[in-house]
């Protein structure tokens, strides 16, 4: 009950302020409608001052060697001014060409400085950017496995071009020879019209025609598979002699492969060798400390007898 009337006043007071300002502005608005202008006086022309031979005045503080005190700005207040801004002086293109000048040339320079320590660094070697694979340290038998590896794939690419090569020409070979059965056909067809009751001028330039390319067919089927028969007889000429070769490699890494191995077996043997010395030495002069402490002990033992 007591929030209900405290909010009741807080209202109430709230209008009156609210009605006291309506009703100010509104007296202060109706004076201002009934006072009259002021009649506008005339004014008489007044000549131009003469022209002034003092120099211009300066700002508050402008002076720059008067001493300020600390805290105040150059216009003598606590608080800073237009006055107290820098003030430009002479050409601003003159002043502007000559920074820009010197910001050109400190650009240039660090372009120039830029691309000279990045070609020194490539080509000294120091910036290395991985444009090609460094030298890998293979050994003699990685070396060897690669070899073998780089001979059996470009054995399979030569056994892959001659095989594209054998169906390419074993293509070309069935279809002429289908083209030329079709015509022997029709050949065979013109001749059987020809002995029942004869045939016209175009069908006989025809047979003709058939026959000649028939003839031709045949001559260079022969020479085709002539050329096949010696193709074939090249190529295993060719493989022969690549697997002599091959055999005679294979030969002569297995002599190098058994040399290694007789290289690697004498290295052993002479480090056994070698070991087995040293565990004689160490051995004996194991021994030599031991008599040498079984002396030692003797004569402390007839030392202390003796006394």
């Amino acid at each position: 009950m007591s929030r209900f009337f405290i909010a009741t006043k807080e209202r109430l007071q709230r209008g009156f302020r609210f009605g006291q300002m309506l009703i100010h502005n509104t007296v202060s608005q109706q004076m201002a409608a009934k006072t009259p202008p002021a009649p506008a006086k005339a004014v008489k022309a007044k000549p131009p001052p003469p022209p002034s031979t003092k120099p211009p005045p300066k700002c508050p503080g402008g002076d720059k060697d008067m001493k300020r005190k600390p805290g105040y700005f150059a216009s003598g207040g606590t608080h800073a001014v237009l006055s107290d801004c820098p003030k430009p002086e002479g050409d601003f293109m003159k002043a502007w060409s000559a920074k820009n000048s010197r910001y050109n040339l400190i650009l240039f320079s660090g372009v120039l400085a830029a691309g000279g320590t990045l070609g020194y660094a490539l080509s000294s070697g120091i910036l290395c950017l991985n444009w090609s694979i460094p030298e890998y340290p293979y050994n003699e038998d990685e070396m060897e496995d690669f070899e073998i590896e780089e001979e059996r794939r470009r054995e399979e690419k030569e056994a892959r071009e001659e095989r594209h090569q054998d169906a390419v020409e074993a293509r070309e070979l069935g279809i002429r020879r289908r083209r030329a059965k079709e015509a022997m056909e029709r050949e065979v067809d013109l001749m059987q019209r020809d002995m029942d009751g004869g045939i016209t001028d175009a069908e006989l330039d025809e047979l003709q025609h058939l026959a000649a390319e028939r003839e031709a067919f045949e001559l260079w089927e022969k020479d085709e598979l002539k050329r096949l028969e010696e193709q074939e007889k090249e190529r295993e000429k060719i493989r022969k002699e690549k697997a002599k070769v091959k055999a005679e490699r294979d030969k002569e890494r297995e002599k190098k492969r058994k040399e290694k191995e007789a290289q690697l077996e004498k290295e052993e043997a002479e480090r056994e060798k070698a070991r087995e010395k040293a565990r004689k030495e160490r051995e004996k002069a194991q021994k030599e400390k031991e008599k040498e402490k079984e002396k030692a002990d003797k004569e402390a033992e007839k030392a202390r007898k003796a006394g």
